[in-house]
């Protein structure tokens, strides 16, 4: 690939904008949700590949034992055939073949220099999306053409950012300091996705590490906010009693009511005391059980979560609501069966990085505001990687570019302003020369 020489990042990175915007607007068109994101691996892949990155696909980056709520087999086909005929190559597609999707590249500078790592996330999620004219992505031609899947969180622009980034450093290789690694990661949102790269030791050899969001509390365009804090650690369970059946007329007595048990753990899950340090959460959102009218229902199941603002306080609230679904068991006399379904954990920045991060934002002309410090006030499992990354010395920071998002994130209408793939681009470049210097 031609390098591009004498270039200020943003004049290189502004050169390849309207092909970013093409990206996300393909990627936007073909959303996949946790574990079935089989467009965005091959896409992505066959990119990397072109640019002269190494890359690392299916099980070399996801450790199998860490995935959770892997759909079934049925859809996993289908969703890979559905990649296929949107016209992504199989030699990028087959290793993640069963679900183990995702893309690791890695470029090496041509000057010496330490590893640094940027972690895009690349799922979509299970909602319709509008068709409504009034609806950017369905007036210009590019809503979502998976029925039930819709990009309304963002990832397809975490990843056309991530590509415009990586073309950039691809084209300026030979003034490279060090080592860049891509990480596009699946299932962000049911967060198991980071583990199973975390698990593969992927992050381990990071002196840096960068990630972000569009949006959330940076809702203009050119915002960025430096300091992001209060992401809050998260503990998802899968929860299923199990009783007895049996005629709820004729014979009531003899049957063990699973469905009443689980409404009463439910209830008292949200009775749970508030912690008196900070901001905690429980919810359950999913629950099924019973057959018909009359028949005592044998097996409840349903899916809660715990939060908490520190790893503490969402200890605490796992501890407690352990205690009331064991309880409910025992007041039943039911069996319970309690199986973990994801972890977040809290995080922050690397100090060095938010004053380096402040530095250089003020620099940029794409910078119109610089928020220095803002709550997430919700969970992300980049959190595993910056933990890791920072409990064996290295550096992290996770920011937020600034952009409107429609009818908001995870709504039927959410969009973004494009320009928000430059501004980001531009960013992580920035701050890459400022740690690499």
């Amino acid at each position: 690939m031609k390098p591009c020489t004498n270039h200020k990042p943003e004049e290189s990175i502004a050169a390849h904008f309207a092909e970013a915007v093409e990206w996300r607007r393909q990627l936007h068109r073909n959303p996949q949700p946790a574990w079935l994101e089989f467009f965005a691996t091959a896409f992505v892949a066959e990119k990397l590949d072109a640019w002269g990155y190494d890359l690392l696909l299916g099980k070399d980056i996801i450790a199998t034992d860490k995935r959770l709520l892997v759909p079934d087999p049925e859809l996993l086909q289908a969703e890979y055939d559905r990649a296929l005929k949107a016209g992504v190559k199989e030699e990028f597609l087959a290793p993640s073949k069963g679900g183990f999707t995702g893309v690791v590249g890695v470029l090496k500078g041509g000057l010496p220099g330490p590893t640094v790592g940027f972690r895009f996330d690349m799922d979509a999620l299970d909602v319709v999306e509008s068709n409504d004219p009034s609806h950017r992505p369905a007036k210009a031609g590019f809503v979502s053409q998976a029925p039930g899947y819709g990009h309304m969180c963002g990832h397809d622009c975490h990843m056309a950012t991530g590509l415009l980034l990586a073309r950039y450093f691809a084209e300026n290789r030979d003034q490279l300091k060090g080592t860049v690694k891509f990480l596009f990661q699946p299932n962000e949102e049911n967060l198991s996705g980071a583990s199973t790269m975390v698990e593969k030791g992927l992050v381990d050899d990071l002196a840096y590490f960068f990630s972000a969001h569009v949006g959330i509390n940076a809702k203009e365009t050119g915002q960025i906010a430096i300091d992001v804090h209060s992401f809050m650690a998260m503990s998802r369970f899968e929860v299923t009693y199990k009783g007895r059946s049996t005629h709820a007329a004729l014979r009531p007595n003899e049957g063990k009511n699973a469905l009443l048990g689980a409404c009463a753990a439910i209830t008292n899950l949200y009775a749970i005391a508030r912690h008196g340090l900070g901001a905690s959460r429980v919810n359950v959102g999913i629950m099924q059980a019973g057959t018909t009218w009359n028949i005592i229902p044998d097996k409840a199941y349903f899916r809660m979560e715990t939060r908490g603002v520190t790893n503490e306080i969402n200890d605490y609230m796992v501890k407690k609501s352990m205690e009331v679904l064991q309880g409910a068991a025992t007041m039943y006399d039911l069996e319970v069966e309690i199986k973990p379904a994801a972890t977040s954990l809290t995080g922050r920045s690397s100090p060095e990085l938010i004053e380096i991060g402040m530095r250089v934002a003020r620099t940029l002309p794409s910078v119109t505001e610089v928020i220095a410090e803002t709550a997430f006030n919700a969970s992300e499992d980049a959190t595993l990687m910056m933990e890791r990354v920072q409990a064996k010395g290295g550096k992290a920071m996770y920011v937020l570019f600034g952009t409107p998002v429609g009818g908001g994130h995870h709504s039927t209408t959410f969009d973004c302003d494009e320009q928000v793939l430059q501004n980001g681009a531009e960013f992580f470049a920035a701050m890459h020369k400022a740690v690499t210097q």
